[in-house]
């Protein structure tokens, strides 16, 4: 029986290489059109955007036709059914054609949409139906799909340019196949298409491109060609197509176009004039980055920069340098690594960028959280090393992406936006986490008003970002990542936001912090305040100021008392180490026990009343805050430094 069904598929595959036919018409009694045979080309006609969708479609059609024939009920009112089906099936482009066959149950139909018919497998086919056959006969001894190579079909009814798809499913006697078939209106000229042209095309193959269709006019010709201008350059015909008749009628040998550059035309080239321009804002970006980082390490034990991290700073603008980087490599003349490179630059840029952001802020929900307890701040390690495993994280995540090849080389961007949502979802719950955190510290007193500012560069990126993914959904789910435009508008937005909230205003404070002992050291003790050709501090500078100057004096009138006083004794004095915990002594201690051995039993009661009282008055100082200690309290409150 195997042998049977084998001879069956060889019958099959045969036929498909049989002699031409004129077939007969089934329903109208209209003469056939003449035998015409296909042109068959020899490059591979370009891909959809959604290639992954039309394989799984394809796929799936052949699995439903072998569990047709597996369970005993295939016949050709149900493959017919099932060709209906999948032709109108939402691909895009829609399937102008399905071809489905079991050679061993003698069952192949073919279904055209337009103009709709069906059309039963025999062993005479005309010559375009021939090759639909082929066509679906290539897959039954492959395990993937098969993409066929285009044809053109003269026939009335199925005259254009032609292709498809293929696959098998099964094994055995249980085996099927399906074919899902395309139309082009026109696909790029080639070397086959010469003697059907009538003339080898008048388009420079350099610096133009050429496209062949189906002739408008009724002739010997069945397909024209025209011509167009590649990518930076220009010619006086425009930056449209140009017919081939029309370079006939202009006694032009062929269409050469100019490299866009000194002399070109303005209206010619105004595209790659923007081009130009959008790429010399992006490197500006860059450019500004690596400036402000430079500054920020000068100044980095500046008050305003250290205490919002330095190193973190330099992370957030490392971020945005990757994302302003991740919009010039859309100028990558290589779709695939224009594809992967944005989207690891992007993403990589982010996650460093606002991933530092929002650890800040989380730095600062801490310390405002410890506040009344023993102080604990997250160092600038521990912040880097959180920001490093993030980064990790979207390392791993960006190495599937570029695993399941989701660029294709021939369609300028990347084929399924279905990554870039997944994506900008993950980026928006970021963000989201961020307002949160910076929602809880909402209360925290932050120097600078580092919170608010923030808090205010992650609103706004969230904004743009649901604003961008929005944009993706209604243009029919493109990913406008593709677009050189609208990724500069982007990497500006997002990383503008980071520079003008987070680093701007810290610079700005920065620059504005200048103490009064500087001033008064650079203009003279005589001016003071207000010299004329300076502008006055601000109310926080002087409160700063006076605030300083109390505590000197503090630890100036200390530093008198303890000066050769013969009452302290210089051995109780220094600073304690940390660990060291001070503890009460009772009435009736050490001190007094000594002082009872040494004749102070015969003073008055008096003293003894004056050595307790100073104890007492001492019990509630620690070690560090006593004023015999040698080196004075350790730390002033406000309320000591005012007078």
């Amino acid at each position: 029986m195997r042998a049977r069904w084998a001879a069956w598929a060889v019958a099959w595959c045969a036929c498909t290489a049989a002699a031409p036919f004129e077939p007969r018409a089934s329903h109208s009694s209209t003469m056939p059109s003449p035998v015409c045979d296909p042109l068959l080309l020899h490059n591979p006609p370009p891909l959809p955007l959604n290639a992954r969708e039309h394989e799984a479609a394809v796929v799936h059609t052949a699995r439903a036709l072998a569990d047709l024939v597996e369970k005993g009920i295939a016949d050709e009112a149900r493959a017919t059914a099932l060709a209906r089906a999948v032709a109108r099936a939402p691909l895009s482009p829609m399937p102008a054609a399905v071809a489905l066959g079991a050679p061993q149950l003698h069952l192949g139909v073919l279904y055209v949409s337009e103009p709709s018919r069906l059309i039963i497998f025999q062993q005479n086919n005309s010559a375009t139906l021939r090759q639909f056959w082929r066509t679906l006969a290539s897959a039954w001894n492959a395990t993937s799909v098969v993409w066929s190579n285009a044809w053109f079909s003269c026939e009335k009814d199925e005259e254009g340019w032609w292709g498809g798809i293929a696959a098998a499913r099964g094994t055995g006697p249980t085996r099927a196949a399906a074919a899902i078939f395309r139309r082009w209106s026109s696909l790029p000229c080639e070397e086959a298409m010469h003697d059907w042209l009538g003339e080898f095309p008048r388009c420079d193959p350099v610096t133009t491109e050429c496209e062949a269709s189906r002739a408008l006019r009724d002739g010997e010709r069945k397909l024209e060609y025209s011509c167009k201008c590649r990518p930076g350059h220009w010619s006086q015909y425009g930056g449209g197509w140009v017919n081939g008749d029309s370079l006939e009628r202009n006694n032009r040998n062929f269409l050469t176009c100019t490299p866009c550059g000194m002399g070109s035309s303005a209206t010619a080239c105004l595209a790659d004039v923007y081009r130009v321009g959008l790429l010399a804002a992006n490197l500006a970006g860059m450019l500004l980055c690596v400036v402000i980082g430079l500054i920020i390490f000068r100044k980095r034990k500046c008050k305003a920069v250290a205490m919002g991290m330095w190193t973190v700073l330099e992370v957030v603008l490392f971020g945005a340098l990757l994302m302003y980087a991740s919009a010039a490599s859309q100028y990558i003349s290589v779709p695939k690594w224009r594809c992967i490179a944005g989207a690891w630059l992007r993403e990589l840029g982010f996650v460093a960028c606002y991933g530092s952001v929002v650890l800040r802020l989380w730095v600062l929900l801490a310390e405002f959280r410890t506040r009344k307890a023993h102080r604990w701040t997250p160092k600038d390690s521990e912040v880097l090393r959180v920001v490093g495993a993030m980064v990790l994280g979207a390392g791993c995540y960006l190495a599937a992406f570029t695993a399941t090849a989701a660029c294709e080389e021939d369609i300028g961007g990347c084929a399924r936006a279905a990554w870039h949502h997944v994506t900008g979802a993950a980026e928006i719950l970021l963000l989201l986490a961020g307002i949160r955190i910076a929602y809880a510290a909402r209360n925290a007193n932050v120097p600078f008003q580092e919170r608010g500012l923030l808090s205010a560069a992650l609103w706004a990126e969230a904004a743009c970002g649901v604003w961008w993914r929005g944009v993706a959904w209604v243009a029919n789910d493109a990913a406008p990542e593709r677009w050189p435009v609208a990724a500069v508008a982007r990497a500006h937005l997002s990383s503008g936001a980071a520079l003008a909230c987070v680093l701007a205003p810290r610079l700005w404070h920065g620059y504005r912090a200048r103490s009064l002992a500087q001033e008064v050291s650079r203009r003279g003790p005589a001016e003071g305040f207000g010299a004329e050709g300076e502008e006055e501090p601000t109310s926080e500078e002087v409160r700063a100021e006076l605030k300083r100057l109390y505590v000197q004096l503090e630890i100036l009138r200390n530093k008198t008392i303890r000066r050769d006083n013969p009452h302290i004794s210089k051995r109780r004095g220094g600073r304690k180490p940390p660990h060291r915990r001070f503890s009460l002594q009772k009435k009736g201690s050490r001190e007094k026990a000594l002082q009872a051995r040494r004749g102070g039993k015969g003073k008055p009661s008096g003293g003894a009343s004056v050595v307790e009282a100073s104890e007492a008055g001492d019990a509630s100082r620690t070690p560090e805050d006593s004023v015999c200690s040698v080196e004075g309290p350790s730390h002033y409150t406000d309320g000591d430094t005012q007078a």
